[in-house]
């Protein structure tokens, strides 16, 4: 870059995806949307919304808060493998699950 120069090299610009809503503004688009969309019809869990969520095999019984991949699973998906989730900083395994509401 040169002295002066308020152009900043193509190397360095940093790259992002917006897209319009129906508001009329442009929004940053989720890269994996659509990828947590298809994990959670697959394993019928409620990705990426608020939830209440019972456990077993936990220090906790219940947790209620925004339900989040951990880890995000190994490809190609199967569903008989446990999915790492976590609510707050709190993991824990889709085996744990006894029940969830949205909430």
């Amino acid at each position: 870059m040169a002295p002066g120069s308020d152009s900043v090299p193509p190397s360095d610009q940093l790259e992002f995806l917006l897209v319009g809503a129906a508001d009329g503004m442009a929004h940053l688009a989720d890269p994996l949307g659509d990828f947590r969309e298809h994990v959670s019809a697959l394993w019928h869990l409620p990705l990426g919304q608020r939830v209440r969520v019972d456990l077993r095999d936990c220090e906790l019984p219940w947790l209620q808060g925004r339900l989040e991949l951990a880890q995000a699973p190994d490809l190609p998906l199967d569903t008989r493998q446990a999915l790492m989730l976590r609510i707050g900083t709190i993991e824990f395994s889709s085996r744990q699950i006894v029940a969830w509401a949205l909430g």
